[in-house]
């Protein structure tokens, strides 16, 4: 008797631990999403800022094993666009559990920190894993691009979307709406991926409106505007 009893408590612990397990996954699902079609490209290291750098942080803290600490900025739902000490922390992390992929081909013994060519292949493997899809680019465009203005903030956008400036999204003239698109400045090589909310410009000579942080990773805030390629995404077939 005293065997089934404890038994039945094993099990309902283990029920909980799973059913705690499967709503941290669901609760991050939305985040991860915002990643489709990144692709890290780039070396990251401290103090660094951008799109990637808040796709790093989404992958890592999906692995227990590598999560940025808790209660602070980056931890999971709180994953912010800088590279900080608890960021490089988990990246070591990340590189020491993956080392036979990451670590040995360096001839390296211990993480570093630095997210290089090795650990970029890594998480772009698990990042494609996860989305379950890879993105393809199935028409390139180039033009000249600028940014929305802070006076759109809060304001409805032509698909009835709220614009935010803090997100990466644009503005076309015939893309379909939430169509994937990465931006590229070919003065730097910087590029960010986009998802298409709205239309416009309608200003001649432009091809496309970024939202404010777009161009900052772009390195298009002071000029205003400037020449940019625009390789449009789409999710590969199995």
């Amino acid at each position: 008797m005293i065997a089934k009893i404890i038994f039945t408590l094993f099990i309902a612990a283990a029920l909980v631990v799973s059913l705690s397990a499967q709503a941290a996954s669901v609760e991050l699902s939305p985040q991860v999403d915002d990643c489709a079609g990144v692709f890290f490209g780039g070396d990251l290291k401290l103090r660094a800022v951008g799109q990637e750098v808040k796709c790093l942080q989404i992958v890592l803290n999906l692995d227990r094993d590598t999560q940025i600490a808790a209660a602070h900025d980056s931890a999971p739902g709180k994953e912010t666009d800088y590279f900080g000490k608890l960021t490089k922390d988990a990246v070591i992390s990340f590189q020491e559990k993956y080392s036979e992929d990451i670590l040995r081909p360096n001839g390296l013994e211990s993480g570093n920190g630095y997210v290089g060519k090795y650990t970029r292949a890594k998480l772009n493997e698990i990042l494609t894993g996860i989305l379950k899809k890879s993105f393809k680019v199935v028409e390139t465009r180039s033009g000249r691009a600028s940014y929305y203005s802070d006076f759109f903030q809060n304001r409805p956008t032509a698909s009835g979307e709220i614009f935010d400036n803090y997100e990466y999204t644009a503005a076309h003239l015939d893309l379909p709406f939430n169509t994937k698109a990465r931006i590229t400045n070919p003065r730097n090589g910087r590029s960010v991926v986009i998802k298409i909310n709205d239309r416009g410009p309608f200003i001649p000579g432009r091809i496309i409106d970024l939202s404010r942080i777009a161009a900052r990773d772009l390195g298009l805030l002071q000029a205003g505007v400037g020449q940019v390629e625009i390789q449009i995404l789409k999710p590969e077939i199995d």
